[in-house]
């Protein structure tokens, strides 16, 4: 509650309050009576300085060191990416390298083996894998970046072999039917036989069917087996495989199952012929 009317103070008590104020005073300027706690007051307030300065320049040394620390691991980033970048762009230099001479010792094989220089090589793009593994239908697809003209049944060659043969192209894709699908037939010959070999649709296996009859058949096992020439796309005399096994059949027929040379699943190039072989 408020009070209404002020309070009275007596004056002998601001004399007494003044005597008492003159007196202190007079002797803290006399005999330093007050110098003690002067120099406590002095010196609290310095160590206050001295522990705030310290604290304030721990901070700033704290916030520069993460500020430092932060450009390090910004600049410790960027080598590692600029390490990246030069590690990948060497790699792929050195693949490009290692295609590249790959691709010349191949052709170099080709032309060895098919005495025919008039070759292109072409990049594998993919293989039908799953049907290659266990169906009837093998084909491989090979890249045809430069968009070449390729014609259809050209012989295709992969390894130290024939591998099969052209059958379509697609946009920049070329489609190769390969010597074990089952609607590939191709003409061979061995010492003892000469056969038109159909595709088993088991991966490097085609087959021949004989008449066991037949005075010469022979039955030798490891035989080398050879393109004829007959039929007018592959070359002849270039060796495809050789006689894995001899089975009975029918009554009068055998079959010969032939393994194949070359096998698609290991190779990167193919190479196909621009000109078809003549008929022999």
């Amino acid at each position: 509650m408020a009070r209404s009317t002020p309070t009275y103070t007596p004056v002998r008590n601001y004399a007494i309050g003044f005597f008492l104020s003159a007196l202190l005073l007079f002797s803290d300027i006399s005999y330093g009576a007050f110098a003690p706690l002067r120099g406590f007051v002095n010196a609290s307030t310095l160590y206050a300085k001295m522990i705030s300065s310290g604290i304030f320049e721990n901070i700033g040394e704290t916030f520069s060191s993460f500020q430092k620390n932060k450009i390090i691991l910004q600049e410790n980033k960027e080598l590692k990416e600029k390490i990246l970048q030069i590690r990948t762009k060497d790699f792929i230099h050195r693949k490009d390298n290692e295609e590249k001479i790959q691709i010349i010792n191949f052709h170099k094989s080709l032309i060895h083996a098919l005495k025919n220089d008039d070759v292109d090589i072409y990049k594998i793009a993919s293989i039908d894998l799953r049907n290659y593994l266990c169906c009837s239908t093998h084909r491989v697809f090979l890249q045809n970046t430069r968009n070449v003209s390729v014609g259809k049944n050209a012989p295709v060659f992969a390894g130290r072999s024939f591998i099969g043969q052209t059958k379509d192209t697609y946009l920049n894709f070329i489609e190769v039917i390969l010597l074990s699908d089952t609607s590939h037939v191709l003409p061979i010959k061995s010492n003892f036989l000469y056969c038109d070999a159909r595709g088993k649709g088991k991966p490097m296996l085609i087959s021949c069917k004989l008449n066991k009859n037949n005075k010469n058949f022979k039955n030798q096992i490891g035989d080398a087996v050879y393109t004829s020439g007959l039929g007018g796309v592959f070359l002849k005399d270039i060796e495809i495989g050789f006689i894995s096994a001899i089975t009975p059949f029918s009554i009068n027929e055998v079959e010969v199952l032939i393994t194949l040379k070359s096998n698609p699943l290991e190779e990167t190039f193919y190479g196909i012929m621009s000109e078809e072989a003549d008929e022999i």
